[in-house]
């Protein structure tokens, strides 16, 4: 059992340290988890969703020391990761702060149309001004361009743009098709994230008919809890394999030194 999405304290919208987190992972029975804290953003970015550029380096050590408890602790697997906005204009940015890191996987994330935190609870009153269909074309534009960009391992919770349930009233089979033509494209895994369960849409990301469509190109997938406290490691896990086993999919991917390893569903 993995799970390759999860948040601490120092991301400045969750709870918990690095070592908490794995006590949570050992009784949840996880064998693998990788910490995956928001990588800080350009200063005309909104500076409380991720990071401080001085934290990193910390928060690399937090995950060494965790991963070295758990090893004495007969607790799971630890690997370090970070969660990466895409940007479509600082890919620069993007690829230099992660080329300076050693990281075992590199999740990549729409969080942002245009100025726009969309999944920001925040900041919801702003659908009220949208085309929810337009919004969506554009979302999964989007989404192929992060994952045709180089720039990451796995594309996280691939349809977040539905997580308040604002659904489009037309068929999204065009933009799931196109989303998972980009990964299998961009070399990308797919993640299914349990952490919709939580959300007001009450679903995993991403939907079956987008996964069986990343399924059919041959794209990997990992899975993750996006957990933002301890109690949340692991949650929706069986349900999250079940989802995986309906879509076609035997076997999951796990990422060391940004190489992608084949393990068991």
């Amino acid at each position: 059992m993995i799970d390759l999405h999860m948040h601490t304290a120092r991301c400045g919208h969750a709870t918990g340290t690095p070592v908490e987190f794995v006590d949570a992972a050992r009784e949840a029975g996880l064998d693998i988890v990788c910490f995956t804290d928001h990588l800080p953003m350009p200063a005309d970015y909104p500076q409380h969703y991720t990071m401080r550029p001085h934290e990193v380096s910390e928060y690399l050590d937090d995950v060494a020391a965790a991963a070295a408890y758990s090893r004495e602790t007969d607790g799971p697997e630890v690997l370090s990761g970070v969660e990466a906005d895409w940007m479509p204009d600082e890919v620069a940015f993007t690829r230099e702060t992660l080329a300076a890191l050693p990281l075992d996987m590199v999740l990549g994330s729409v969080h942002f149309l245009g100025d726009w935190a969309f999944d920001d609870p925040d900041l919801i009153d702003r659908y009220g001004s949208v085309v929810i269909d337009e919004m969506w074309e554009r979302y999964f534009i989007e989404v192929a361009a992060a994952a045709r960009s180089g720039l990451f391992d796995v594309i996280a919770h691939p349809d977040l743009i539905k997580k308040f349930g604002f659904l489009p009233g037309g068929d999204p089979t065009a933009w799931y098709e196109a989303a998972a033509e980009a990964l299998c494209a961009g070399g990308c895994a797919v993640e299914v994230n349990t952490g919709g369960l939580r959300k007001p849409i009450n679903e995993i990301y991403p939907s079956l008919q987008l996964l069986q469509a990343c399924e059919r190109r041959g794209v990997p997938a990992t899975m993750g809890s996006d957990a933002h406290a301890a109690a949340e490691v692991g949650t929706g896990g069986e349900q999250a394999r079940e989802l995986l086993r309906m879509a076609g999919y035997r076997s999951l991917v796990v990422f060391r030194s940004r190489q992608a390893e084949e393990v068991a569903l």
